[in-house]
């Protein structure tokens, strides 16, 4: 099952991850980490099925001699503490190739991508014998030299790389399938973009043959994609119940697609097309097909596509009404050879095609549900303002109706207060307020003590002299 995942990722000090750690993951050995002096040990794994280092002639030999002592000199030139040591990937090979051919196919495609850009790949392939064939990449960000590594090449990492190298995979890959006689073919564009290509291709196309390749190819992605399994959850019930869905539904779309190209590869006007629940059969016998031309000046019933019943022993025909005499139909056979078609069946095949990728567009998953019709925001927007605010000339805005009114209640002449808005200071009668005053107890206060005439005992010892 030849399958398209490709996905780039960086490791980054800032995260805690460590370039030699995940190499020894990948290459499934133990390497220790001279900066931070970690070791670790991934050995007991049993997966690894080859590893393998790719450097420009250039580099030096004691830094590519294995990936303790590649990572290692990695880890030492960078000096940031939150810095970027490494980019890596993962890539899902295809199980049609031989297992020469998948080395042989990720080898050639880091080479091509990479280390003909400077780069060191350092390239760990597991379970090639399984189901899973797939293969670990670790790239440097530096390009290296005879006297070791640079500075960073930051136009790596332009986002528009990613796209290339993505595409480069699927081109690569196509090509020892080709190679290897397989059918199948991968593509590094997304299902949704594939099955709006092939709905618009199918569209504008007027080749039958490459019309029916286009339908086949809409009914092949008319498919949610494949969900990525976790490693650590391959094994589980649910991994493989889902796996097993997926897959299900892959090839019930691939017998799908074979069928729809079996009947529009070699479509005629010798069909039968039912609109309401759309299938398409072949006629026992030609019918007659009268369709008016579209620019004659004939009656609105006139313009409508009538079928007629068959007649044993007939050819199709297509008739259609005359621009200079609308009443009038001439009749003629419809050749068929291709060669000698009329332009009047190129027209219509464009309609059936019509009609064809709206049945697509309504019945796969991708498409674009309807939309009501609609609505002037302006005419609910005025609805709306006049429904709840009233504009304030003293002010100069709008204001809501029900401050509005409570300002126009407040400013009239035989304003109330209800009793509802009297809450907190209820005014009392004068004569209660007067009592309430006089009741009051006040406490007069002390005098004031001035110097000279102190009426409490001075705190001076008796013959304190001041002068003294």
């Amino acid at each position: 099952m030849a399958i398209f995942h490709l996905e780039f990722k960086i490791v980054k000090r800032s995260e805690g991850m460590s370039s030699c750690r995940k190499a020894a993951y990948h290459a499934r050995c133990k390497i220790t980490d001279d900066r931070t002096g970690n070791t670790y040990d991934f050995s007991h794994r049993s997966d690894l099925f080859h590893h393998q280092i790719l450097a420009p002639a250039s580099a030096p030999s004691h830094i590519i001699e294995s990936s303790t002592a590649l990572w290692n000199e990695v880890e030492r030139v960078e000096r940031q503490k939150d810095g970027q040591t490494a980019r890596y990937f993962d890539v899902a090979i295809p199980c049609e190739l031989s297992n020469e051919d998948k080395i042989k196919l990720v080898v050639d495609y880091c080479q091509k991508n990479f280390v003909d850009e400077g780069m060191i790949a350092d390239i760990a392939f597991h379970d090639l014998d399984s189901q899973n064939p797939h293969a670990h990449v670790m790239l440097t960000l530096k390009p290296i030299t005879a006297e070791g590594f640079g500075k960073k090449d930051r136009s790596w990492n332009d986002k528009k790389n990613v796209i290339k190298w993505r595409e480069s995979w699927a081109t690569f890959s196509n090509r020892y399938l080709a190679a290897a006689g397989s059918d199948a073919r991968i593509d590094h564009r997304s299902i949704e973009i594939q099955h709006d290509e092939a709905i618009e291709n199918a569209t504008i196309t007027l080749d039958t043959e490459e019309k029916a390749l286009w339908i086949a190819k809409a009914a092949l992605t008319s498919r949610p994609a494949m969900q990525r399994i976790p490693r650590a959850k391959w094994n589980s019930q649910t991994a493989q119940q889902q796996r097993a869905a997926e897959q299900a539904v892959r090839d019930e779309m691939k017998q799908e697609a074979v069928a729809t190209y079996g009947v529009f590869k070699d479509l005629d006007l010798q069909i039968v097309v039912d609109l309401n629940s759309f299938t398409v059969s072949h006629l026992p016998e030609p019918v007659e097909i009268i369709l008016t031309d579209t620019g004659s000046q004939s009656s609105s019933e006139a313009q409508k596509p009538i079928l007629v019943a068959p007649v044993p022993h007939t050819r199709t025909k297509l008739k259609t009404t005359s621009a200079s005499t609308p009443g009038a139909i001439k009749r003629a056979p419809v050749k068929s050879k291709r060669e000698q078609v009329p332009l009047k069946k190129e027209s219509i095949f464009k309609r059936f095609t019509v009609l064809v990728a709206e049945f697509f567009k309504e019945r796969f998953i991708w498409a674009k549900k309807k939309k009501p019709a609609p609505v002037s925001v302006d005419a609910e927007h005025d609805k709306h303002i006049a429904e709840n605010y009233v504009f304030d000339e003293v002010q100069g805005i709008y204001v809501s109706r029900s401050e509005h009114e409570k300002r126009v209640r407040f400013n009239s002449d035989n304003y109330k207060p209800s009793p509802a808005e009297i809450r907190r200071f209820p005014s009392r009668p004068k004569e209660e307020q007067h009592k309430a005053d006089k009741a009051l107890d006040y406490t007069p206060a002390p005098p004031p003590v001035s110097r000279r005439n102190r009426n409490h005992p001075s705190t001076k010892p008796s013959g304190f002299n001041k002068n003294r």
